[in-house]
């Protein structure tokens, strides 16, 4: 909970310095290989967990380019308006979460642009399949593994973790098995979303209720 208050406190200084943002940023690991992928002009998928603050690692996303996010819309207009407009300061490309969205993400690989997503949203019913996420059968959507299966293009994780300074940002290339079948795929991609957890289990958001959705007969998580 004081990583989700912390992430919420932030937004109005990195909204308003979005330039800055490397003043927060103590090191970046595996920029490298992430850039050598871009270099390689075939698209890019990016997984981007509820791990640590996404608007230092969408900031920081945004110096490249061709970045593309998908987002899904809250319910309030007026705070999709305020994430559309701060979030459109740092001129990336917003990709609503529904069918016109994902044909936008199709071109935006063909166009040798990249795309982050995150892969632990909660999708709707008929989105998703039950896959294990720290042994409970989680509600995971299908979009991610569907579109790295169908465009073997390069697919990496990213966060960005607080520290007692700043942050720290983190690009990981995926393991062949994102591209296999989609049940082996979405299984992957729960197990490496759990991995980058342990790492700071207290900076993953739990508040966002990844296990509200059960399989039939299954007593209610939550």
């Amino acid at each position: 909970m004081d990583a989700a208050l912390m992430n919420f406190f932030e937004l109005g200084c990195l909204w308003k310095k979005q330039t800055k943002v490397e003043s927060y940023i103590e090191n970046i690991y595996g920029i490298e290989q992430f850039q050598t992928a871009l270099n390689e002009e075939k698209g890019l998928l990016l997984a981007a967990p509820h791990m640590g603050n996404w608007e230092v690692l969408n900031l920081v996303l945004a110096q490249f380019d061709k970045f593309a996010f998908l987002y899904k819309p809250p319910t309030d207009k007026k705070i999709e308006e305020l994430l559309i407009k701060y979030r459109g300061k740092s001129k990336a490309l917003q990709i609503e979460a529904n069918l016109k969205g994902v044909r936008k993400i199709m071109m935006h690989l063909k166009d040798k642009g990249f795309v982050a997503i995150l892969p632990d949203q909660r999708p709707k019913s008929g989105q998703g399949v039950f896959a294990p996420f720290y042994g409970i059968p989680t509600y995971t959507m299908t979009l991610f593994s569907k579109l790295a299966v169908k465009t073997k293009v390069p697919v990496f994780f990213a966060y960005a973790l607080r520290t007692e300074k700043g942050f720290t940002v983190h690009f990981e290339k995926s393991g062949n098995d994102i591209y296999t079948n989609l049940e082996t795929s979405v299984s992957y991609l729960n197990q490496k979303i759990q991995t980058i957890a342990d790492k700071a289990p207290e900076q993953y958001q739990w508040t966002y209720k990844r296990f509200s959705i059960q399989p039939e007969g299954e007593i209610p998580f939550y």
